[in-house]
Formats: structure tokens, C-alpha cells, sequence
């Protein structure tokens, strides 16, 4: 893989990050987004910032030579989302955010951190799939471009 294949997909993950960041400037946390669950801005950023950490977690192992695979992962990963947003509402809004700002680091570090060799791989994500370095991280940035889209949404109800 080209170097410039992996600058293109750190820009990708810091394009959906800062438009996050620059929907986050406008929304009240507190705002509910999903009726249905009661996840409110806070909780998607909690959500977005769980899923970064954990596909670090994937690719710091695979460029260790190992993998990583959440252990207690439903089909559906309901649960599993469902324990994380409610460890999450014990922590401020604050937290949240801090949170949120040090898994795209984490992330991101992770990325760039891959030597080229490892990116045309075969990786364990941290869900039951394995797959390539480009795919998960495409993956995940549709995943933070999609509930940014749902926030933005939201706002203009």
C-alpha cells in the first residue's frame, strides 16, 4: 500500500471527526436523538468513542501480531452497546467529550502508527469479521459519518 493510500484514510477519519467536533459546537448534549432508546447527542458520542477505542484495540494487536475480538459481543452488539451507554451515563458530559477526543486519538495514533506492509493484511476486527485495514477503517468513519448525520438531523427537527 501506498503512503499516500494511508494519508487518504487518516483524512477520511479526520474529516468525519471534525465535522463531528463542529456538530457538537451547535447541539446541547442533552438533546434526544433516538425516541425510541433515549440516546441523547451524549450517548452517540459515548457510542462513537466505545467503537474507536475497541478498533485501536484491533489494530494495535494486529500490528503487534496478535488479535483482538470483543469477548461478550452480541450478533447484534446491543447489548454490548447498551452496557457501554450505561457506564457512560455515570460520567459527565464533560467526560464524554474528553472521552470521545482521546479514542479518535487513540484511533488515529493507531493508524498511523501501522507500518504499510501490515495495511493489505487479513485483521481480526473487533467484532466477529476479519478483513483489511482500509475496510475496517472505512467501516468505522461511515459508522461516525452516519450518527453525525443522525445529530444534524435531529437539530433540524
Amino acid at each position: 500500500m501506498p503512503e499516500k493510500d494511508k494519508k487518504n484514510l487518516l483524512e477520511k477519519l479526520n474529516k468525519a471527526h471534525f465535522a463531528t467536533r463542529e456538530t457538537l459546537e451547535k447541539v446541547d448534549l442533552e438533546m434526544v436523538v433516538f425516541e425510541d432508546s433515549g440516546w441523547r447527542v451524549r450517548e452517540i458520542i459515548g457510542h462513537i468513542a466505545t467503537w474507536n477505542q475497541e478498533t485501536a484495540k484491533s489494530l494495535r494487536a494486529y500490528q503487534a501480531g496478535s488479535a483482538y475480538q470483543i469477548e461478550e459481543l452480541d450478533e447484534e452488539e446491543t447489548d454490548y452497546n447498551a452496557r457501554a451507554v450505561a457506564e457512560q451515563k455515570k460520567r459527565s458530559s464533560e467526560q464524554i467529550i474528553a472521552e470521545w477526543e482521546e479514542s479518535y486519538e487513540a484511533f488515529r495514533d493507531a493508524i498511523q502508527g501501522m507500518s504499510l506492509e501490515h495495511f493489505p493484511g487479513d485483521m481480526q476486527f473487533p467484532w466477529d469479521e476479519r478483513g483489511d485495514i482500509v475496510t475496517l477503517v472505512g467501516y468505522m468513519t461511515d459508522h461516525i459519518i452516519e450518527h453525525q448525520a443522525e445529530i444534524e438531523k435531529a437539530v433540524q427537527k
